[in-house]
């Protein structure tokens, strides 16, 4: 684990830094926050849904900026159309069966992709081989 702020982390596996603990003490305090905010409504859990959303996509399996925008479009789109029409429940039930399944669909296709190197980038080169 490299505690680089700034600079790239070029070695394949997991990433995790400064900037990335900060942001996630940040995600953690709104979450607080609104849950006190809008306390009785599930609003409170997106913060950590995209913050983890993108631990994922960047410190895990490190999939990219060009993946990126097939996930995050379609979350900006449904969080929108949700709020405007103040609806939560629905908001949920499209992340679960559209945005869960598009962000593991995404994750798989850079797994077994060349070159990889996120997290088991070892592990995903010996199945690729044989």
């Amino acid at each position: 684990m490299n505690w680089l702020t700034f600079k790239i982390q070029r070695s394949p596996g997991f990433r995790f830094n400064l900037i990335d603990l900060l942001l996630i003490l940040f995600l953690l305090s709104l979450a607080v926050t609104l849950y006190y905010l809008v306390h009785g409504s599930t609003i409170f859990w997106v913060p950590l849904y995209l913050g983890l959303s993108f631990f994922l996509f960047c410190n895990i399996f490190r999939i990219g900026n060009r993946l990126e925008p097939w996930w995050y479009i379609p979350f900006f789109l449904i969080a929108v159309y949700c709020l405007l029409i103040q609806d939560i429940i629905l908001f949920w039930w499209l992340v679960v069966l559209f945005l869960e399944p598009l962000k593991w669909i995404l994750i798989l296709y850079h797994l077994f992709r060349r070159p990889y190197h996120g997290a088991f980038h070892e592990y995903v080169s010996r199945l690729r081989n044989g």
